[in-house]
């Protein structure tokens, strides 16, 4: 199986971000990703929230093995989907989804596994393995409902009922905190960013995906 076929990639979108589109689309394009991926923009007629809902319930309709979700105000690794494919924690048993993005540098340099609180933020790039994307969404489409809550805490609620969150380092998303943020998060750099954690350039040098010590 090739990398394009193991992963999809998609970026969920807003309109009147031209700055922020521009940076992400051309790192985007100096990856591996290259021209590869699906732009959900956010269309007048509807919500914020229904426009998660609806772009992700069309990534789940993915035949890759994987998704990978992308917020519009980042930028990527050049070898992201390679890193992709030979990391081997996305074919444990335990694995959910896979924070790309290093929320606040949190992991503090370590691939590992998220242990915080269930709600969580930080979707700025998540890899999902699709075929449990309609569950995560149903229960985080029920929790916003219910609690009022914003997507990236319904979801890493989501995904930690039944499976578990997994760290990749080093970061190989960073997320681009000069920019405002769609939903008016007025949240500093220290939450924002990677905190320097990000590697633009970093490649995985071996492929193991299949070498998996469980008890970690």
């Amino acid at each position: 199986m090739g990398v394009s076929e193991l992963v999809e990639t998609f970026v969920f979108a807003a309109p009147g971000r031209d700055e922020a589109h521009a940076l992400c689309f051309e790192s985007l394009h100096e990856s591996d990703i290259g021209t590869r991926y699906t732009v959900c923009l956010h269309p007048e007629s509807i919500s914020a929230q229904q426009h998660w809902l609806e772009t992700h319930e069309r990534a789940a309709q993915s035949s890759a093995e994987y998704v990978l979700m992308l917020e519009d105000d980042c930028i990527v690794n050049e070898h992201i989907l390679h890193n992709v494919a030979t990391w081997r924690w996305r074919v444990h048993p335990r694995f959910g989804a896979g924070w790309l993005y290093n929320a606040g540098g949190s992991s503090k340099g370590r691939d590992a596994w998220y242990t915080g609180p269930k709600e969580w933020f930080g979707t700025v790039a998540v890899l999902y393995r699709t075929e449990l994307m309609p569950q995560f969404i149903r229960d985080a489409w029920d929790r916003m409902q219910q609690r009022g809550i914003p997507w990236d805490y319904a979801i890493s609620w989501a995904i930690q009922r039944h499976h578990q969150i997994r760290v990749h380092a080093p970061a190989i998303v960073e997320h681009l905190d000069q920019l405002p943020s769609k939903m008016g998060n007025k949240a500093g750099r220290a939450y924002r960013t990677t905190r320097d954690s990000f590697q633009d350039e970093w490649k995985r040098p071996y492929n193991c995906p299949n070498h998996i010590r469980h008890n970690r």
